[in-house]
């Protein structure tokens, strides 16, 4: 975001700030904080237009799966640290400063974040990180399944890899180890990613 005056015309998208403890790697409490948009107070055709953004079919998962055990496909499982910010907002949007980091302008008037990345929260973030998402899959060789918009495959000299897309949780299949380390390197240069290993 950046720091500017308050436009008259413009509503501001409120926020609040999210708490939560999650179990860490060791079983150790780990403290998070988000601050998140009101989504609730966007106004259509004004901060936003399109907010579709599709998720995975359990159907596709279950198919995924009985095609990993028939063909002895490896099964790995990757989540998208803060996916929703990867993504360009689509529309101008003005939001208040998160509360205990408020700057002034020199008359002493707050100043509000105009976004430049979509944020958690926002009526359009979901679709406009599937948008990216979908992007980069296909120009690094992966085509989307007519059936199921959630699922990419990529197949190269009978080497199979198969994608199952769930908003920020990636489900990946491979022939072998080769194959899924290239594309795990791939997202992990692209995107902040946390490799959660073999499915579970």
């Amino acid at each position: 975001y950046d720091l500017v005056p308050p436009v008259e015309v413009r509503s501001v998208v409120g926020g609040r700030w999210v708490y939560a403890v999650k179990l860490g790697p060791d079983n150790e409490d780990k403290f998070k904080a988000r601050y998140v948009a009101k989504g609730y107070l966007q106004i259509d055709n004004v901060d936003y237009q399109e907010t579709f953004s599709p998720t995975a079919r359990v159907t596709s998962i279950r198919m995924l799966l009985q095609l990993a055990v028939q063909e002895d496909l490896i099964v790995h499982q990757m989540d998208v640290k803060t996916a929703y910010l990867n993504a360009n907002i689509d529309c101008l949007i003005y939001m208040q400063q998160p509360v205990g980091y408020i700057e002034t302008d020199v008359k002493g008037q707050n100043l509000v974040c105009k976004l430049n990345k979509s944020l958690y929260g926002l009526k359009q973030s979901g679709r406009n990180w599937n948008n990216v998402l979908h992007d980069f899959l296909v120009n690094i060789g992966f085509e989307q399944s007519f059936a199921d918009q959630c699922l990419y495959t990529r197949y190269k000299d009978n080497i199979k890899i198969i994608l199952i897309i769930y908003v920020d949780d990636i489900i990946l299949a491979a022939s072998n180890n080769a194959v899924l380390d290239d594309v795990k390197i791939s997202l992990c240069n692209r995107f902040k990613m946390k490799d959660l290993g073999k499915l579970s």
